[in-house]
């Protein structure tokens, strides 16, 4: 299984000199395992793997698209996706509905005149459009596994599992306990700060989601300072998903969804802070930002 980055940020591209280290890109991941390519949300990211793949495969080129919600910044690329635009290319899109449109119309929605020149039926490449929800399936040899997230609208996570290793993708998640209510303001803050911070049941089951990963992808928008004043906007602050990884006993955490106000100096730092925190718990959890470029062997 081989990981590979093409967008990290969240929110909305954030291109110039303070993000040239880590990327200036929204979502996007590209998967291979075996001879089956997957590519997790369409920000745009998509269109520097694009061009890649152009260079890469002589034949056409077939993938599949787990988009993990609809939000702007996941799906802004894909009508700048060169492979879309060739015949014989072939790409099914995996995704829940949305809140009030088909998956379909959502695609096809942000491409209608009044916002872009080229129509989703012009791109002549086979697109086939798979509605799912959480549960598990299979992409050839590839186990699927979605899980619901806590995030304004539908968002799902991923588990993807081949050959004995485990990839989760958790693109856009907020802290469950602290969202519905509890501990907000100095309470808060203390209980982070402190080393006790609070689950509820859905963090509860995502630790079990993720267990064993060798590799997770998790949101990591927010400092616990900035998140106090974000509740309910449906992103982390970066402590969490390190408990989560050292609950989960995962192997392995990249920090994503950047904030587009956070330059690569307070990235540097955000990872500083994480493997602080994971040396005071002395637990082998190794832990850094994800960054454009960036590919990991499984």
């Amino acid at each position: 299984m081989r990981v590979k980055f093409w967008g990290v940020r969240g929110s909305i591209p954030s291109p110039g000199q303070g993000t040239v280290r880590y990327g200036g890109n929204t979502a996007c991941v590209e998967v291979n395992c075996g001879d089956t390519l997957i590519i997790l949300d369409a920000g745009s990211g998509i269109r520097l793997l694009g061009n890649d793949l152009l260079r890469r495969f002589q034949s056409p080129i077939q993938a599949h698209l787990l988009m993990s919600h609809f939000h702007w910044d996941h799906i802004q690329g894909f009508p700048f996706f060169v492979p879309a635009f060739i015949p014989g290319n072939k790409f099914t899109i995996h995704g829940c509905e949305g809140m009030i449109q088909p998956l379909q119309n959502i695609f096809e929605g942000q491409m209608v005149p009044d916002y872009f020149p080229i129509s989703f039926q012009e791109m002549p490449a086979e697109k086939t459009f798979n509605r799912i929800s959480e549960g598990d399936f299979k992409i050839n040899d590839v186990k699927i596994s979605a899980r619901y997230l806590n995030h304004p609208g539908i968002a799902l996570g991923y588990r993807l599992e081949h050959q004995g290793k485990v990839f989760c993708f958790i693109s856009d998640n907020e802290p469950h306990y602290y969202s519905s209510g509890n501990g907000a303001g100095a309470n808060l803050l203390e209980e982070v700060r402190s080393g006790a911070m609070k689950l509820g049941p859905m963090d509860e089951a995502l630790i079990e989601f993720i267990e064993g990963a060798n590799l997770l992808v998790h949101d990591s928008q927010y400092s616990v300072e900035e998140y106090v004043a974000k509740i309910g906007w449906g992103h982390s602050f970066f402590q969490f998903p390190v408990e989560l990884g050292v609950l989960g006993e995962v192997q392995r955490l990249l920090l994503f969804h950047h904030d587009p106000m956070r330059n690569d100096d307070m990235v540097d730092r955000m990872g500083a802070d994480c493997n602080a925190l994971i040396s005071q718990k002395n637990i082998a959890l190794r832990c850094q930002p994800a960054a454009e470029g960036m590919e990991f062997e499984l």
